[in-house]
């Protein structure tokens, strides 16, 4: 049985397990450059297309890629598990079947620069 003074407490600690951690914010999506040499960059925010670079911010640097150099463009989703629902959403999000892919690789440089309008416009970069 729970003592009175207990049942506040417990209330509270409740209520923080739900809640985003100070400057985590709700956004949590994260994309991901795959490059034509092999190569990766992980773990960004999409910026701006300027000329003919995609401008990204990562941690606290903001960074640009030639549109020519970038092979797949892949948003990230935040994956959450519910207890009690299963192991469907763990192996999803390890296997990355919730991301969005976008496969730039047999484009041409015209239709590679309207993709990512397209995404920058369907994923407006947050301020």
């Amino acid at each position: 049985m729970t003592s009175p003074r207990l049942a506040p407490v417990i209330v509270l600690l409740l209520s923080l397990v739900g809640a985003p951690a100070s400057g985590q914010g709700t956004d949590a999506d994260r994309w991901q450059i795959a490059l034509e040499s092999g190569d990766y960059i992980w773990d960004i925010r999409l910026v701006r297309l300027t000329g003919d670079s995609l401008m990204f911010r990562q941690a606290d640097t903001v960074g640009s890629v030639s549109v020519q150099r970038i092979k797949e463009l892949r948003l990230i989703r935040k994956s959450e598990m519910r207890i009690g629902e299963g192991a469907g959403g763990a192996l999803a999000a390890l296997a990355g079947t919730d991301d969005e892919v976008y496969n730039l690789n047999t484009m041409d440089y015209a239709a590679r620069l309207r993709a990512l309008q397209q995404v920058l416009l369907l994923h407006p970069p947050k301020p």
